[in-house]
């Protein structure tokens, strides 16, 4: 029987000096056995509610694959302080080095933990059919499972839109990209090509689909509480903050739409959005114009709660000569972004004290400020899919003009915006990447839209020649490819934590070595 130490956050930097045979052969007082942790509905619970703790650290999206990174590398950002601190220079070209001294840290911490979170829920998938009795409450099982396969395709697509190459291109399908594991061992996987990884996503995403249809879909958005919900256990509320039946659907159109399966990408984006509750009305709505809800909520299809993040905002977004990344110096990048000569200036996502603050010939975008936020149901949030991406998907893969325009207008109209017409084939694409420029800033998803697109340039790019697949392809630590001579043991070690928007536990399995044990 495998013993794992649970320990409190005071004592996870203590235990990670010890050796591994030291806290391996001594049973702490806290400490609990794995088969125990996973003998109650609640452990499982817990265990869930851990990965999604991890999902939400500032090295995965509660920061670098939100508004870290990623919006870096799409140039959202110009801090005042970048002509004297190397680290703020955003438009040195090697931040589109992979790796390069600026790259390095993000691309192999980024690798380090999505695997990690992998591998807590390979582990709990594997527990789950192991003691599938104990998740006595109905459905429990079909939902739990359901929302750790769809994390699993979530994380793992990620990983292929980072790590990956650029899909639509003869070599991408083939090209060697990452080892999917669906196992928690120590055993090597080889890498798969872009287009198996594709095809265990979505798999994945097919079985999580079939199980979430017994998701009670209680949403319980700040202005729709009702009686039937307020009851339920805590931990089917808030669906919008879980891997939920919508959310898994929303996750395979970008999934097909990087595959360039437009049909399927359009068949499930047009799902989300048809969505209805058992009294016909829609799950999901479009935030109108004059709206005090700074991240959408009635769109969220997806979100984390990240713990403190009020005061981790507070250092990261603000307008001072000292601030330390986030914002813009020159006011000038943000108009240019949201069309202010033309009909930005009515923008909801862009109009002062709502979407922006704006201080001399600065700005920093007010999207995370959400403390005091007119319910607390929103507060601590970081959008990961929003319904609005739906219609600028549906909008890419409409062949009629007209109809596509539509489906952008419909999203600018709710925004404050006039609708858009298309002049061209190449005015079409133009406007759909300028709606993705506007509707995610700080979310990260701009990248990945420039990547799909192979542009080899974008606005306020650094790069004096045409960027390649290089300079969008992270690099794989070195440190994850090992060949079997040089394999190396790992240990486990759960850590117990306080719960961020839940009154429970949470439990993840960390590493004290380099994880996955690979083969190239």
């Amino acid at each position: 029987m495998k013993k794992i130490a649970i320990y409190g956050f005071l004592l996870i930097l203590a235990s990670l000096q010890v050796a591994c045979k030291d806290w391996l052969d001594v049973k702490p007082k806290t400490a609990v056995e794995e088969d125990v942790l996973f003998s109650t509905e609640q452990g499982f619970k817990e265990n869930l509610t851990g990965i999604y703790l991890l999902l939400a650290s500032k090295d995965l999206y509660g920061r670098e694959l939100s508004y870290g990174i990623t919006d870096i590398l799409a140039q959202r950002y110009e801090p005042g302080g970048g002509s004297d601190i190397p680290e703020l220079k955003f438009a040195d070209n090697d931040w589109y080095k992979f790796p390069s001294v600026k790259t390095e840290g993000y691309v192999n911490s980024i690798w380090k933990n999505m695997y990690k979170v992998i591998a807590n829920i390979n582990n709990f998938l594997t527990w789950i059919d192991k003691n599938k009795e104990v998740l006595t409450t109905p459905d429990y099982y079909e939902i739990m499972k359901g929302e750790a396969l769809g994390l699993r395709a979530f994380v793992y697509f990620d990983l292929l839109r980072l790590y990956g190459p650029i899909y639509d291109t003869q070599a991408g399908p083939s090209s060697l990209s990452l080892p999917y594991r669906t196992e928690f061992n120590r055993e090597e996987k080889s890498f798969s090509t872009a287009e198996e990884v594709i095809g265990f996503i979505l798999r994945d995403i097919e079985a999580a689909e079939a199980l979430l249809v017994k998701d009670p879909m209680y949403i319980e958005f700040p202005s729709g509480f009702t009686t039937e919900t307020l009851g339920l256990d805590d931990f089917l509320r808030y669906r919008f903050k879980r891997m939920n039946q919508y959310a898994v659907k929303a996750l395979a159109a970008r999934v097909y739409l990087w595959k360039g399966d437009k049909e399927n990408a359009a068949r499930m984006a047009k799902a989300v959005i048809d969505g209805k509750d058992k009294e016909g009305n829609n799950y999901f709505a479009l935030v109108m114009d004059n709206s005090t809800d700074r991240i959408f909520s009635t769109e969220l299809l997806f979100s984390i709660s990240v713990p403190d993040f009020d005061d981790q905002v507070e250092v990261d977004f603000k307008v001072s000569p000292s601030s330390t990344f986030y914002y813009l110096q020159d006011r000038s990048r943000v108009d240019k972004m949201f069309d202010v000569s033309v009909d930005g200036a009515n923008d909801m996502r862009y109009r002062e004290g709502q979407g922006f603050s704006f201080e001399a010939k600065s700005a920093v975008s007010l999207k995370y400020q959400q403390k005091g936020a007119f319910s607390s149901a929103v507060q601590n949030t970081v959008p990961l899919i929003r319904l609005s991406e739906m219609y600028y998907i549906l909008a890419e893969c409409e062949s009629d003009d007209k109809v596509s325009a539509n489906w952008l207008s419909q999203v600018r109209a709710a925004r404050g915006c006039d609708d858009v017409v298309y002049k061209s084939k190449d005015d079409r694409e133009y406007n759909i990447m300028k709606e993705y420029r506007k509707e995610f800033y700080a979310e990260g998803q701009l990248w990945y839209y420039y990547k799909r697109h192979a542009y080899k340039t974008f606005q306020d790019c650094p790069l004096k020649i045409d960027m390649t697949e290089a300079n969008y392809r992270f690099s794989i630590p070195a440190t994850a490819i090992r060949s079997p001579k040089r394999l190396v043991k790992f240990s486990i070690l759960i850590i117990k934590s306080p719960i961020c928007h839940q009154s429970v536990s949470e439990h993840y399995i960390d590493y004290n070595t380099d994880h996955p044990l690979t083969s190239r």
